[in-house]
């Protein structure tokens, strides 16, 4: 992972995570630190992430290294994927 030009952590933190998992995210991220991009997408805030993490220090680690050179988009609008199912209902013959 610190050869790829961007690593994408994909709906980063929805399900719970172990410690373990906690310190082996922290070493992915030192070991990419100015090497490349790193794109998050998650459904909580960079402030939730804390909760997600048990460790503090692991936590600011980690997070320490996301935020700080960040730029956040925040998402809004409705449900695609909702809106991608209904779909095919709703172009279906009478």
């Amino acid at each position: 992972m610190r050869a790829c030009d961007v690593l994408v952590l994909d709906d980063f933190l929805t399900t719970p995570i172990t410690m373990d998992t906690t310190a082996k995210i922290l070493n992915i991220l030192a070991s990419r630190e100015g090497k490349g991009a790193t794109i998050v997408t998650s459904q909580f805030d960079p402030v939730d992430w804390y909760k997600s993490l048990h460790d503090a220090v692991i936590a600011e680690s980690n997070l320490s290294r996301l935020v700080s050179v960040s730029e956040i988009v925040q998402l809004d609008g409705p449900n695609m994927r909702k809106k991608t199912r209904q779909q095919p209902e709703e172009n279906s013959p009478a």
